[in-house]
């Protein structure tokens, strides 16, 4: 049953580092462009205390939403309780949502105002 199957003709496996040279920059001629360690490291501790904000925000939102329910009755407790979790989830997102944009906000006008700054300064002849 296997015999009638057609085999893949071997072909030389292509050499990726051969292909790809051009696109190998050697110590010399690389650019000087790179991001500073203590620019990165800024960055990434502002992106995970955006993220741990954001998800305060949301456990504290749906944690007020849970305390605040909506006064519906429904006839199977399995309704009550998607109701429920739909309404805590939904104002725990939107909490999260809000804190997040602040948050992006205050952290992107500094750095608009700086980008504005050195753009001026930059391109203003004397």
């Amino acid at each position: 049953m296997l015999s009638g199957m057609r085999r893949r003709p071997a072909r030389p496996v292509p050499d990726v580092f051969e292909t790809f040279a051009h696109r190998v920059h050697s110590g010399d001629d690389r650019a000087d462009d790179a991001p500073r360690a203590a620019s990165l490291a800024r960055s990434a501790g502002i992106t995970v205390g955006l993220m741990v904000l954001t998800s305060v925000a949301f456990v504290v939102g749906a944690w007020l939403a849970g305390m605040v329910r909506p006064e519906l009755v429904f006839a199977n407790l399995l309704w009550e309780g998607i109701a429920i979790t739909v309404w805590s989830v939904a104002w725990g997102a939107l909490a999260a949502l809000v804190v997040l944009a602040a948050g992006v906000v205050a952290v992107g006008l500094p750095w608009v105002r700086r980008q504005r700054d050195e753009r001026a300064t930059s391109t203003s002849t004397p």
